[in-house]
Parts: structure tokens; sequence; C-alpha cells
């Protein structure tokens, strides 16, 4: 008779820690084995081990005592942005609209219960941030991820929470469930989703999903700029019609892709 097992009982050892390894690389810019084992609790034996191994299948590179993560990942990372049709799809319209606003607008989608940003624009006046392409972020806490989150099912939404919880980031991020559900009503009332510095302090944000006619949510795309500008200029510059429009246009984009 088989026996199941658990994706815990599944995992790879090794696996996992060669994936700690240049995960720690990766937020640490580089750094030498003692820093590596510090960061991950690894013992600095297997540490020298796996970047070793690692080195020698060319993905990461060494100077004088540190390791850096090798720019092989470039490949990696162009291939999965252009295997994303969201990333075509949304980069013109993107564009423009950051163009008529003046602020960073973003293109996120969803995967394994989390938002990843696949498209930023710059406009004239964005604010710096080190949420760029590739970036992970808790559907609960970003206008983005409400934005999807207020379009899938009660259970889907229970699954996301029951694994990734609610961290709260700033006083104002949304940790209670039901808290959560009732801001998701709003948002599919309104059809945009409002956030007031819940995942950065200072930063307000206004998106909209994008979807399919049958209702697969693809993503969001978001407005984002300091609150003393503007969340005073929600209503002015009609952002809500404008990022209504730009998905839309976004989700034409991905029909005829």
């Amino acid at each position: 008779m088989a026996t199941s097992t658990t994706d815990e009982e599944d995992r790879i050892d090794a696996v996992v820690k060669a994936l700690n390894i240049l995960e720690a690389l990766w937020q640490a810019g580089g750094a030498g084995v003692t820093a590596l084992a510090e960061r991950t609790g690894l013992a600095k034996s297997t540490v020298h081990a796996h970047l070793t191994t690692l080195r020698s299948k060319g993905y990461v590179v060494q100077e004088d005592d540190e390791y850096r993560l090798s720019l092989r990942f470039l490949s990696f990372g162009e291939h999965v942005k252009h295997a994303e049709p969201l990333y075509a799809a949304s980069e013109t319209p993107i564009a423009e609209l950051s163009e008529r606003v003046g602020e960073r607008v973003l293109c996120s989608t969803h995967q394994n219960g989390l938002g990843t940003v696949v498209n930023v624009s710059e406009g004239t006046r964005s604010f710096t941030s080190d949420i760029d392409v590739g970036t992970h972020t808790y559907l609960h806490s970003s206008a983005g991820g409400k934005a999807m989150l207020a379009h899938f099912s009660e259970e889907r939404i229970d699954r996301i929470i029951d694994e990734w919880g609610l961290p709260v980031f700033t006083e104002e991020t949304i940790g209670d469930r039901d808290a959560l559900v009732d801001e998701l009503a709003a948002v599919r009332e309104a059809g945009v989703a409002y956030s007031r510095g819940e995942y950065l302090q200072g930063i307000s944000a206004i998106a909209a999903p994008i979807r399919d006619t049958d209702g697969t949510v693809y993503g969001a795309v978001t407005v984002a700029g300091p609150d003393h500008r503007l969340a005073n200029e929600w209503e002015e510059r009609d952002l809500r019609t404008q990022l209504l429009s730009t998905a839309n246009t976004i989700e034409v984009n991905l029909l005829f892709s």
C-alpha cells in the first residue's frame, strides 16, 4: 500500500541549504563564509562546501574572501520576466500612465499567495523606493495586493492567510482577518483598492485589478506616491478613472497576446 508524504518530508535538505545561502548572498549583496554562516545558521564548513559547488557551476563568484551572485542569474531573470505575459502587456500602458500622472506606476501579479512586481515605470515625481521588478509582497499590505485579493474566493483568501499570516509593517497595516474581509468588500464596491501607509510609512497608493472576462485575476496596476501629495489628489487627478482605463488596456493586450 502506497504511503503519502508531506511537502516537508519531500524536501531535500542540501537543496534547501544551497538556496538559503543564495538568498543570504542576494540580501547581503556579497559576503564571506563567516557572515553567511551567521545569516543562515549553518556551519562554516557547510557554507564553504556549498559555495565551492555553486562557484564551480558558475552561480557565484569569489573576490578575495567575499562571494557574490554571478551574472548567470541575469539570464534566469530575463527569461522569467519575458515569459510572464503581464510584462509585455503592461509595459506601454503603465509608461503612459506614469507620464500623465508623474508618479510611480507598478504592475504586479500573484504567485504562491504572494504578490510580485513584474513591471515599474517612473514618473517625473517618483519617490525613491527599493520596491522594484521581482520584489515579493504580502497581498494584504498593499493596494495592488488588496485589489487582487478582493476578487479571490473566500476559501483561497483563507488559505493565503493561513499560510502567510497577516504581518504588520506599520500602524496602518491591516493585521486582523475580519477587518481585512471588510476592507476587501469595500474594494469590490469601489472597483479600486487604497493603501495609506500600510506597507511603507508615508506612502499612499491606489490600485485596480487586472482580470479576464471569466473573473480570473491576472494582477493589478498601482499608482504610488508620498501621502502629502497623492492622498490629497485622488479626486483632483481622477486617478481611479485613469487606473481603471489602464487596467482595461492591459486586459485587452493580454486577450490578444
